[in-house]
């Protein structure tokens, strides 16, 4: 028997026991589509929290302010009192001569105003030039805050368009004035539109859309209210921590919120992260009030928590495939059974026990590759409609399709060899016998 012959006998076998050949098939057809849509769904995951991760720049270093709790409050109040300060940024700006921006960043709440008295919460972030360099942002209209304002303490801001448009809509803001606790500053620029997830790995990076850019000057000597969870501004706080002309200990020892640290390349990072904790360790006392977080770094944990994943689910997705396999096998031994006589006759008029292993291998074969067919199909539209209804980022590849219907097709090869042997050995004698 020759190669499309047994290919044509398999097809024939499979449609003329449709039933039976469909549910041989479900194992396989499930564990394919299965396969491709769990990897999709956790290859849509790892590329979505890469891509957040990269927004927050693979070369650059956050410090944060860190509340501390418990029995480390009392040696802070002695060693620690302020947390995260100014002075911390502008130490590691004359130690850390090789990075290429250190940005301080303070945040505190407040109720702001456009000039038709309509009234916004918004967060309001002082910091100094280069911070739109180091967080990756547009400008949408005018320009960012530059080393000028901070020098003369200016009283200008940047606004996030989604702030910007809460205060002003959709008409134009350059050149006019909101109001920011007591003071009016000028709109000298707005930030253009920036994607922005959720996600817990983006914790350390802003929400450039909805926020107030001020001079980080004025934020110290305007703005003297601090919390790790910033707090609103008040009347009553403006009246009574406004302090204008403070003294130069006073500005070093205001706390911030975090400061951005950014280097030419990401081989940089780590190194540095360890000297700059051992400079805060330093100045601090130990307190761990602060925390250093790396990006490049959450990428590699990234990777190797979802490859965890892809294996987890790839394995679960496997037994699927397994208890096709077993049912091909089953089917097949029945099918032995029945076709003896058949069997008996191919062996007497000449097919030898090859040509009786290769018809049952390939009707195993026509029956997983149909199945792994089906299955791809179902997998990819799985895929879809758990993206579309779900808002789940997913992703399939072809690398995955050829994986999942290579494995269909090696589930063939491996659970319809056994049935195979145990055909070509019968005894033609015995089986016409039987027959």
């Amino acid at each position: 028997m020759g190669f499309f012959d047994a290919v044509y006998t398999g097809i024939s076998e499979l449609f003329s026991h449709k039933m039976r050949s469909l549910l041989t098939m479900l194992g396989v057809i499930f564990g394919v589509a299965a396969v491709i849509s769990m990897v999709s769904i956790g290859e849509g995951g790892k590329q979505q929290a890469l891509l957040q991760i990269k927004e927050m720049g693979t070369d650059v270093i956050y410090v944060k302010r860190q509340a501390i709790t418990g029995d480390m409050l009392k040696d802070a109040d002695d060693r620690s009192p302020n947390g995260l300060i100014y002075s911390d940024s502008t130490n590691l700006r004359d130690l850390c001569d090789y990075a290429k921006l250190i940005i301080p960043v303070r945040e505190v709440f407040a109720d702001v105003k456009s000039g038709n008295d309509k009234s916004v919460s918004v967060k309001v972030v002082g910091t100094i030039e280069g911070y739109d360099t180091v967080c990756r942002v547009n400008l949408l209209t005018g320009r960012f805050l530059n080393e000028k304002d901070n020098e003369d303490n200016a009283k200008v801001c940047v606004l996030g368009i989604d702030a910007k448009k809460d205060l002003f809509g959709f008409g134009d803001a350059l050149e006019k004035t909101v109001q920011i606790g007591f003071n009016y500053f000028k709109v000298v620029g707005v930030l253009d539109y920036k994607d922005i997830s959720d996600s817990s790995v983006m914790s350390a990076m802003r929400n450039v859309n909805r926020d107030i850019y001020i001079p980080i000057g004025v934020s110290i000597t305007e703005c003297q209210v601090y919390s790790e969870n910033p707090i609103p501004l008040n009347l009553n706080a403006m009246q009574n921590l406004l302090k204008k002309g403070m003294s130069a200990t006073q500005v070093s020892n205001a706390p911030i919120s975090q400061i951005i640290i950014s280097f030419e390349s990401e081989d940089a990072t780590e190194p540095t992260a360890d000297i700059i904790k051992t400079m805060l360790d330093r100045r601090h006392g130990g307190i761990p009030d602060y925390n250093i977080v790396i990006p490049a770094q959450l990428i590699r944990q990234a990777q190797a928590t979802q490859n965890i994943f892809n294996i987890v689910m790839a394995a679960i997705a496997g037994i699927s495939l397994l208890v096709g396999g077993i049912g091909i096998m089953n089917i097949m031994l029945a099918t032995v059974t029945q076709r003896t006589r058949e069997i008996g006759i191919r062996r007497c008029i000449g097919a030898t026990k090859q040509d009786i292993i290769m018809q049952f291998m390939l009707e195993a074969l026509v029956i997983t590759c149909f199945g792994g067919i089906i299955g791809v199909g179902l997998g990819v539209l799985g895929a879809k409609i758990i993206s579309t209804y779900a808002n789940w980022l997913t992703i399939v590849s072809p690398s995955v399709i050829i994986m999942a219907f290579s494995v269909s097709v090696a589930t063939g090869l491996v659970f319809g060899m056994y049935p195979a042997i145990k055909a070509a050995s019968i005894n033609p004698i015995e089986a016409l016998r039987q027959g």
